[in-house]
């Protein structure tokens, strides 16, 4: 099989800090945008150890798949699945030193990701609302779709107003 045309699967993990600020990562290339910490599974790899090892890579905290939950997993056409899964728990600093991928790693709020929208690739901005709409109870965990899908998410953070749009992506 050409390996253009292979699938595959990533894996990505949102890190959230005593604050429920979420840990994101703003790449060297691709015109610096956020992202979540993460990337491809490799053959033989399982997601979960893919999404903990690239953190810790991108991020220099440490993780243990242990204590990971399943939030979702989103079909991305034609490559592959992409997982999305949670922890509280993390051990060490981030990275403050910019690297050959990494320019900055910080933790915002989810107010702070969504007044810089503009600044994240939408793939992960969807995965990001996803995951506040499974805390809220607006969606089922694991969340099931395609990261195609348009998200939109309340304006009232507590899910009172599901009409209240504030951000759509």
């Amino acid at each position: 099989m050409d390996e253009t045309n292979e699938l595959k699967n990533g894996a990505n993990l949102i890190v959230l800090d005593s604050a429920a600020r979420i840990l994101v990562v703003r790449e060297r290339t691709r015109k610096e945008l956020w992202m979540l910490p993460g990337g491809g599974v490799d053959r033989g790899e399982s997601p979960r150890h893919a999404a903990q090892s690239e953190t810790e890579e991108e991020a220099g905290i440490v993780t243990d798949e242990a204590d990971f939950r399943l939030i979702g997993f989103f079909v991305q056409k034609p490559r592959g699945v992409v997982f999305l899964y949670e922890t509280r728990r993390f051990s060490g600093e981030i990275i403050v030193q910019p690297n050959e991928e990494v320019a900055e790693v910080r933790f915002m709020s989810l107010e702070e990701i969504m007044e810089r929208a503009e600044e994240f690739r939408t793939a992960y901005l969807r995965m990001i609302l996803h995951y506040k709409r499974c805390e809220l109870g607006i969606e089922t965990t694991p969340y099931e779709g395609r990261l195609s899908d348009k998200v939109e998410f309340p304006r009232h953070l507590d899910g009172a107003k599901f009409k209240d749009i504030v951000l759509s992506v």
